[in-house]
């Protein structure tokens, strides 16, 4: 039976107690066993990534795995290989400050319209559901966000909420528009090289946002999104202007 295996035989409910959530208490919005998924641990590598659905989660995944494996595997069986934080033992958890803290963030304009695309609309489709144009059916699910439902979804939930460490606690936050460059910064770094070889991107569940955007925006659409996802804005430094 496997290490990993073993720690996730782990009661969940008692996620709140164990050593790392006493430490670090989460208080994101989403339940704290969707949040505590999102972290990527190895202690052997020497780092701890806070993985962010449509924030290039699957690029980042599978390269992690390929920089600690040496081999080529797919993201979902990428993201069960690595601890994530609620599996630590006390005396890792004493250690985690030592380790290589990152994440990657996406402007909230091209992430929210790729979760809708990647998680609503592409099932809509698949069920033969759809019956508005695309800007009225995008907003309708926007209206739903700001009724309730911002943190039913890891994929749409704001990135700062997904956060398990406060965000001045990170060593590095990268970004999706400069994917190639920040990426290469943190293989360097878990590898100890300075090596320009470029990064192998994922696309499994790409979407193409960043080419859509006058298709489904408008001004109340852009008005919702810089309403909901204020804090990102803010946080990590993205315009409130829609990105051309």
């Amino acid at each position: 039976m496997n290490r990993v295996f073993k720690r996730l035989m782990r009661n969940r409910l008692t996620l709140p107690f164990v050593p790392f959530y006493r430490r670090y208490p989460y208080s994101g919005g989403l339940a704290i066993d969707s949040a505590d998924a999102r972290g990527c641990l190895d202690m052997k590598l020497g780092f701890f990534c806070n993985r962010i659905p449509k924030s290039a989660n699957s690029t980042i995944v599978t390269t992690l795995a390929r920089i600690r494996f040496n081999q080529e595997i797919p993201s979902k069986q990428a993201k069960k290989l690595f601890l994530t934080p609620s599996l630590l033992y006390k005396s890792e958890v004493d250690e985690f400050e030592q380790l290589f803290r990152f994440t990657f963030v996406r402007n909230p304009f091209t992430r929210t319209l790729s979760a809708y695309l990647d998680k609503v609309e592409r099932r809509a489709i698949e069920r033969r559901a759809i019956r508005d144009n695309k800007k009225t059916a995008f907003k309708k699910f926007l209206l739903e966000l700001d009724a309730g439902k911002l943190h039913s979804n890891a994929h749409w939930a704001p990135q700062s909420d997904l956060f398990l460490i406060p965000a001045d606690q990170f060593d590095f936050i990268g970004r999706v528009e400069s994917l190639q460059t920040d990426l290469s910064k943190v293989k360097n770094r878990l590898l100890d090289t300075d090596s320009a070889e470029p990064v192998k991107s994922f696309l499994g569940n790409a979407t193409n946002a960043t080419s859509k955007l006058a298709l489904y925006y408008d001004d109340e659409t852009a008005r919702l999104v810089r309403k909901l996802y204020r804090q990102d804005f803010d946080l990590f430094g993205y315009s409130l202007d829609l990105p051309e």
